[in-house]
């Protein structure tokens, strides 16, 4: 009996974190010619994890040092056991520590920054950087591909991208100043299926215009849900019929792309299953 107690115990201590929040184990089962993002509720930064269909695992950030104990149960959620790259989009992210334990843990090959972070990266991860310039292409396989679709060094700027698989596109959103907002209105930009929104104040998100412009379907925040969303970002996404995800309201998110179509997966925290959002 107290074996059987000790088990169920285990098991108990394994569906839940630190933070209460439980998790099941989760196979996205990406098969050839798919690729997924897991959007991870970690308490701090903006972290995402891209599942290609050869089996490989690209990580977007890597949250802070002593934060690690919450992405690697995530990461032990969604069967994460290899880390190919990463993908540093702004100097906010940049954790020296994290970084290089996991570069030893998973024999992390390339790094992969926007032209202006590069000076800010430590000189030990050299040799494994890859500088994406603006407008210029990163290749993941013949069908999937990311795009530096600005990159800056102003205040509340990063790099920000566009990944495109066949008709589908999902655009990474770092930067919320004025200037990039310039520049991102110049971008052809109406192709975004769905946008990453950017969060450095509470005036969090995008403007009317810029939303707009974009013009996306879903649209996919990282926020706690106990703080209140600026009531005029919230409007303009409900007048443009946007799908809203949260990470603090939905926890852990995967959009799941093949050849003709995407679904948003959301952990029902309920009853411990992923749920088709949208």
């Amino acid at each position: 009996m107290r074996v059987i107690l000790l088990v169920m115990l285990s098991f108990l201590l394994m569906l839940s974190d630190a933070y209460g929040m439980k998790v099941p184990k989760v196979d996205l089962n990406v098969s050839q010619e798919e690729y997924a993002i897991s959007f991870l509720p970690v308490q701090k930064g903006e972290v995402a994890v891209l599942h290609l269909s050869s089996g490989e695992h690209y990580l977007i950030n890597t949250g802070s040092y002593k934060d690690r104990r919450q992405l690697y149960y995530y990461f032990n959620q969604i069967h994460i056991d290899n880390i190919k790259g990463l993908i540093i989009t702004e100097k906010s992210e940049v954790d020296e520590k994290m970084i290089a334990e996991l570069v030893k843990k998973f024999g992390i090959e390339e790094i992969v920054v926007g032209k202006s972070l590069e000076p800010f990266m430590p000189k030990q991860f050299s040799r494994f950087i890859h500088t994406i310039q603006e407008d210029k292409t990163f290749t993941f396989s013949d069908e999937l591909t990311i795009k530096a679709v600005h990159e800056g060094n102003e205040k509340r700027e990063g790099l920000d991208f566009s990944i495109t698989f066949f008709q589908h596109r999902f655009l990474w959103l770092s930067s919320q100043s004025s200037h990039a907002e310039g520049i991102l209105l110049r971008k052809p930009l109406k192709s975004v299926n769905i946008v990453k929104l950017p969060v450095h104040a509470k005036t969090e998100g995008m403007s009317h215009e810029l939303l707009k412009h974009v013009d996306p379907q879903t649209a996919i925040l990282y926020r706690s849900k106990e703080r209140l969303l600026n009531s005029d970002m919230l409007e303009a996404i409900n007048e443009a019929w946007i799908d809203l995800y949260l990470t603090g309201q939905h926890g852990l998110i995967a959009v799941k792309f093949n050849r003709r179509n995407y679904e948003v997966l959301t952990f029902d925290q309920e009853d411990g299953v992923f749920k088709e959002g949208g």
